[in-house]
């Protein structure tokens, strides 16, 4: 997440890194659900009738 928010170089101002580091958590949360998606698919031998989202309750974000 470091290397996507500081791509450009380090954001000097808050209201520049905070938009920024939102974006990439935002992208972070749904490649983590990623791996759990496989498995259910293996699990259900192909099928796709396996609940969607998050397991746990989302992290409450400032």
């Amino acid at each position: 997440m470091k290397r996507r928010t500081t791509r450009k170089g380090a954001p000097k101002l808050r209201l520049v890194a905070l938009p920024a580091w939102k974006a990439a958590w935002d992208d972070l949360l749904w490649i983590e659900r990623i791996p759990r998606y496989i498995q259910e698919v293996i699990r259900l031998e192909g099928g796709n009738e396996y609940k969607e989202g998050r397991e746990s309750p989302p992290v409450n974000l400032v």
